[in-house]
């Protein structure tokens, strides 16, 4: 039970839910949060590490990088009903994913030219 409160505590902030929808498309570093929802490295960070205290996510390191995924489990399936039967029907939130998109073209865009410059 004292989980379930954690988790609902982290549920109460619109930010962390913006994070959630965004999460629940694809696994994210810090800094596609930031670009997506214009916030703040420091921002981002404390929110997902909310997040990931309450056990909604989960983190891996690469380089300096550190990207996050959700967490999955029986007792996290009622947020499969709060995302898409709520959240996406909501326009902050699908404004959320068109900027989530435009950003990751720009982002691979950016990237598939620096490979390109080096060879």
């Amino acid at each position: 039970m004292e989980k379930l409160v954690e988790v609902l505590k982290a549920l109460s902030d619109e930010t962390r839910l913006r994070i959630l929808n965004l999460l629940y498309e694809r696994e994210l570093c810090v800094c596609d949060v930031m670009e997506t929802l214009q916030i703040t490295q420091a921002k981002a960070s404390r929110h997902l590490i909310y997040m990931k205290n309450a056990g909604l996510v989960k983190d891996r390191r690469q380089a300096q990088w550190s990207y996050y995924t959700m967490q999955k489990g029986k007792h996290l399936n009622f947020i499969d009903s709060l995302v898409y039967d709520n959240l996406r029907g909501m326009k902050l939130y699908q404004g959320d994913l068109e900027n989530l998109n435009k950003w990751l073209e720009q982002k691979n865009s950016y990237c598939d030219e620096n490979v390109e410059e080096r060879f």
